[in-house]
């Protein structure tokens, strides 16, 4: 498909899991999973590591809303906001990035500007300037592995 614009892409080292079998479509949101506890925002490998915590959620009888960005423009406000007004105690943004100007940034304007009041966590890289390892460290010393998913919603 061709594209009018600018493009960016972020490569990944190693080997990268194939986690569906259809190909991505620009600005279609796929929805992971329904339910109407909290709203789960991911994207990348986060969605990866967010998956390890579906078995917890379910075995707690917690239904999340799971939904996975392939692409963040166009932001998919009005999906986000419909999701978050149907949810009881709010909405977990899991990503790959920093959560300064990231995809929990643009979830919470979303949010503010159609005037939900929900809870927002923002699980990424903090505001620092992160240093190279494995991922597996990185995920887990920045707090977006799937325990912090985990603990986020206990704290919702």
């Amino acid at each position: 498909e061709s594209i009018n614009g600018p493009v960016y892409v972020r490569m990944w080292r190693g080997q990268v899991p194939r986690l569906f079998s259809t190909p991505m479509k620009f600005g279609v949101v796929r929805v992971l999973s329904e339910g109407t506890d909290f709203v789960l925002i991911t994207s990348g490998i986060c969605t990866e590591e967010s998956l390890k915590a579906r078995r917890s959620f379910k075995a707690a009888g917690v239904a999340v809303k799971h939904l996975h960005l392939s692409t963040i423009v166009p932001f998919p406000s009005n999906v986000i906001v419909k999701a978050a007004e149907k949810c009881k105690y709010g909405v977990i943004v899991m990503e790959n990035h920093s959560i300064i100007g990231g995809v929990g940034s643009a979830t919470a304007e979303a949010l503010a500007e159609a005037g939900i009041g929900r809870k927002l966590i923002r699980l990424g890289v903090p505001g620092v300037y992160a240093h190279g390892a494995s991922c597996d460290y990185l995920v887990a010393e920045y707090g977006f592995d799937f325990t912090a998913l985990i603990r986020a919603a206990q704290s919702l």
